[in-house]
């Protein structure tokens, strides 16, 4: 049997949106697919009910470890109050029309979150997670679909609104 190499590319687009102004901020990042991500996938691509990630949802922080394939929930070490939030209730999705994800494609799998104003602000966000969540407060070391930091912190405040999308690209080469 001929194995062809199978990988996934993440890009994670967060876009901020002051509701006062109208501005809108673009913040872009590479993520890490865990090996519990590689496992959710892997189950999903057979048709088997998916043993981690019944019930996903997104958080961001400002401190943590490097993104590795190991990550789990402890390494984002300082979690911004308010943005442990379930998954929004289309997604995950291939092919996203939502005009303000430019990370999306017919072979790419997006997950997206939306925050109002008064959900999770915080200064110098500078990373995210997905994580598994059924309810109450995940555990500490709660496996992580991906992981993801970026290069610049950004500030969420009560007058801005914030969606995240992470996106996975399967590749074969």
């Amino acid at each position: 049997m001929i194995r062809e190499p199978i990988g996934t590319k993440g890009t994670v687009v967060v876009v901020l949106k002051n509701e006062k102004t109208g501005k809108v901020q673009t913040f872009k990042a590479k993520n890490i697919v865990t090996n519990d991500g590689d496992l959710h996938y892997a189950e999903r691509g057979a048709a088997e009910t998916p043993t981690e990630f019944t019930a996903a949802a997104m958080e961001y922080g400002t401190a943590g470890d490097a993104p590795a394939k190991t990550s789990d929930r402890s390494n984002l070490t300082t979690k911004t109050s308010g943005s442990l939030k379930a998954i929004d209730g289309t997604y995950p999705m291939t092919d996203d029309s939502d005009g303000d994800n430019t990370g999306s494609g017919t072979d790419i799998v997006s997950w997206r979150v939306s925050y109002g104003t008064s959900e999770g602000n915080d200064t110098a966000i500078d990373r995210v997670i997905i994580t598994n969540y059924v309810g109450g407060t995940p555990a500490a070391d709660e496996n992580c679909l991906m992981y993801a930091t970026f290069a610049a912190s950004f500030n969420k405040t009560s007058s801005d609104t914030l969606k995240v999308f992470i996106n996975h690209e399967f590749t074969g080469s």
